[in-house]
């Protein structure tokens, strides 16, 4: 049944910076920290038999690279899985120490195997709709200088708002002449991010113009476009039943050792807390509860789903990436 592929690890979900469509930072930082899981136990992880095919991990939640044993959790996956591929979004907004916890990863993973996705939701003004952090745009400016010499797989990321669309173009071409890459993803809501309660309102003419200017940036290739697809399905309340692999073929590790199908982190979805079974992720997934919550999964009680995070997925119009 099990054939992880890939795992999202979130570090933390610490992050003291203030954006407009996510809420993780109004957690107290103390409360927010308690209770991780310990290294430890992580460490364990690798003796799956389920893991023998795992080769992406992503760590990910809050600004991961703040937390004291981000370089740690880079190292002991970089120990078990020499050849892994180590993926983390970040703000940018700490220039110093990303540079300094980057230079602490490369010496346990190759360059080419880590990525680093800086967000950057268009030019300046755009941007400073989005991110509220004090000369936030100049520290992504100035992470992105810093990092670039390292040679890591180096990204901006752009999330499409009603309030950004119009620089698509911008951040394309800000990427190309940087000489770094890019990644276009869509806004969604998630419990996690405590950010429910938004409403992500387009208009048909609006969605049609975010449409083209994906097509005009060649964004909507095959392998893009069922995303796409699916972002238009949520915002027009149009959301197809599909079939979906998540918790089979990829799992979501919370920072507490809750393990879930996918980062949505529903308690319903709950598979089990790994510091119950001393860090025995196959006794885990072999449990009453893990194989409950894998039926539920593959009967589409989570349905319909806006979680745009999952890859596991193929749609009446074609299979998400993580099936390509």
């Amino acid at each position: 049944m099990y054939k992880i592929e890939d795992i999202n690890f979130m570090v933390s979900l610490f992050c003291p910076g203030k954006c407009v469509n996510c809420n993780i930072w109004q957690y107290d930082k103390n409360e927010i920290r308690k209770d991780e899981l310990d290294i430890e136990v992580f460490k364990k992880l690798f003796k799956s038999k389920y893991l023998k095919e795992t080769n992406y991990f992503d760590l990910t939640a809050g600004e991961s690279q703040l937390s004291p044993r981000y370089s740690e959790v880079v190292k002991i996956i970089a120990k078990n899985k020499p050849d892994v591929f180590i993926h983390t979004n970040i703000s940018g907004w700490y220039p110093k120490k990303h540079f300094e916890v980057t230079k602490e990863c490369l010496k346990y993973i190759k360059k080419e195997n880590f990525r680093l996705d800086i967000s950057l939701d268009g030019s300046k003004e755009s941007y400073e709709k989005v991110r509220l952090v004090k000369n936030g745009y100049e520290k992504v400016q100035e992470t992105i200088r810093l990092l670039k010499p390292l040679g890591i797989n180096l990204r901006v990321t752009m999330i499409v708002y009603k309030n950004n669309y119009q620089d698509i173009p911008w951040l394309v071409n800000f990427a190309k002449k940087n000489g770094i890459g890019y990644f276009i993803g869509y806004a969604r809501n998630a419990s996690l991010l405590s950010n429910k309660d938004n409403k992500y309102n387009y208009t048909n003419k609006e969605l049609e113009n975010i449409e083209a200017l994906l097509e005009d940036v060649n964004w909507l290739d095959e392998r893009r476009r069922p995303n796409w697809l699916w972002a238009k399905s949520i915002y027009q309340d149009k959301i197809p039943y599909f079939d979906c692999f998540m918790g089979q073929r990829s799992i979501v590790i919370d920072p507490y050792g809750n393990v879930f199908p996918c980062n949505d982190c529903l308690d319903f979805l709950n598979m089990g807390n790994l510091k119950e079974f001393d860090g025995n992720l196959d006794e885990l997934l072999n449990s009453k509860k893990a194989l409950a919550v894998i039926e539920k999964v593959k009967n589409k009680k989570c349905q319909p789903c806006s979680m745009l995070c999952a890859h596991k997925i193929e749609f009446p119009w074609g299979k998400q990436v993580g099936l390509q």
